[in-house]
């Protein structure tokens, strides 16, 4: 009878322990964000603003106990190419003192978004070495990115069953504005294909009030704290 007796009474503290142990960890957020410039925050001067990341970050901390939020893995330059190597190396990092590679991050993460491809924009523009394209050309070099961008949510899709937030990019830039118009276009066809969710900043920030300069790619504030209202609207609507 004691035999059962003990039995019973570690079978009702492991419980209880689990218990406690999913009530204090259900509100802990992982927040993984990637990408370039858009995704840092650039403001029109070059240099860094709070950018949607921050603010989302702060949304997330007030529901929750946001365990880790990392933009490491963000750059100025990052590229596609970039950022898929990035994952087949599975960069690390450190964070409070304990040691986390992008692999691991991807899988724990709860929340994931990315804004990547206006470098390769620019950099494949530069390449023609002309002030403007034609249509065919164009379509080449979206095509070419938008195979690159498939490829890039197809392996972070290894790792996560999390939906994908894609923030898109403004077309306030002229030199830019058809390219990115249409690498757009493919990024909402592609997050509707794989039931991901596209941010459209471009239609967001239809207002010059939302960039400090006329002609510029970056938002201001004010721009960054509107993507960052529809990323948290869209990561609501994940959890109904």
């Amino acid at each position: 009878m004691k035999k059962y007796k003990k039995i019973i009474i570690l079978t009702v503290i492991s419980l209880s322990v689990y218990f406690i142990y999913l009530v204090t960890n259900k509100n802990n957020i992982t927040y993984i964000s990637l990408g370039d410039s858009l995704s840092i925050g650039q403001n029109a001067y070059g240099g860094n603003s709070y950018g949607y990341t921050g603010y989302f970050s702060d949304y997330l901390r007030k529901g929750h106990n946001l365990n880790i939020t990392t933009t490491y893995f963000n750059s100025k330059n990052k590229d596609i190419p970039t950022l898929y190597n990035d994952i087949l190396k599975n960069e690390s990092i450190l964070i409070d003192n304990n040691n986390y590679n992008l692999k691991r991050l991807l899988q724990e993460a709860d929340v994931i978004t990315i804004s990547i491809g206006l470098n390769d924009i620019i950099y494949e523009y530069s390449l023609k070495n002309k002030k403007e394209l034609s249509k065919y050309e164009e379509d080449r070099i979206i095509s070419y990115i938008e195979d690159n961008f498939n490829s890039l949510i197809q392996e972070i899709k290894k790792y996560t069953t999390k939906k994908i937030i894609v923030v898109g990019y403004p077309t306030n830039n002229v030199k830019y504005k058809n390219l990115i118009q249409k690498l757009n276009t493919k990024y909402k066809k592609i997050c509707q294909s794989t039931t991901d969710i596209f941010i459209d900043s471009d239609k967001l920030l239809n207002n010059e009030k939302y960039f400090e300069l006329k002609n510029n790619l970056f938002p201001n504030d004010q721009g960054y704290k509107k993507i960052a209202e529809n990323i948290i609207k869209s990561y609501e609507n994940t959890k109904k």
